[in-house]
């Protein structure tokens, strides 16, 4: 995208702010990894710094688990989902209540940062990390993390659900989605 993701305007408001709102209220709390230094909006949430600030979503989600602790499965969303439906999350849990890793798949692409996790693969992570390891998905192969077809989790527009805004084209489409249908979280 060329610049911060979480600081991208939607209506007026930034986008972690939009992913927020949508999923607050089925969460118990709100934790926001993030980079050392980096500037986000106020909010309802902790704040948790990357303990490997420059290692990507990974080490992020690495500080997050660990920041939150235990066993019990976390709700992982990244900001860059502007409709994030807390519907996912029941439906993971119900796809594989045991798994260290519920990860919805859509088109044959994988979702990690839109999922379940259990806390303490904050471990995993931490160990995959060490071994020079990048990508979300070398972790979710180590633990076994269960992968589900979006078509099988009954979401009501699982396309617009795990739409992310990695580029400007995506941010194009999602914008034209949003002004194109009424948004109950608006």
């Amino acid at each position: 995208m060329g610049r911060d993701k979480a600081a991208l305007a939607w209506r007026g408001e930034p986008l972690l702010s939009r992913v927020i709102a949508r999923l607050s209220p089925v969460a118990d709390g709100v934790w926001v990894s993030t980079r050392p230094g980096q500037e986000l909006p106020p909010g309802p949430y902790r704040r948790v710094d990357d303990h490997r600030p420059g290692e990507g979503p990974l080490a992020g989600l690495a500080a997050g688990l660990a920041a939150i602790g235990g066993s019990g499965q976390v709700a992982v969303a990244a900001c860059d989902y502007p409709f994030a439906d807390p519907a996912l999350f029941p439906a993971l849990r119900s796809a594989a209540p045991a798994a260290f890793a519920v990860v919805p798949v859509l088109d044959g692409r994988s979702h990690p940062l839109m999922a379940l996790w259990r806390a303490d693969a904050a471990d995993a992570c931490d160990r995959a990390l060490n071994r020079g390891a990048r990508r979300v998905q070398h972790v979710l192969d180590e633990i076994g993390g269960v992968e589900v077809p979006a078509a099988q989790l009954g979401l009501e527009d699982p396309e617009r659900a795990l739409l992310n805004v990695n580029d400007r084209e995506a941010l194009a489409l999602a914008l034209r989605l949003d002004s194109s249908a009424e948004d109950p979280a608006l």
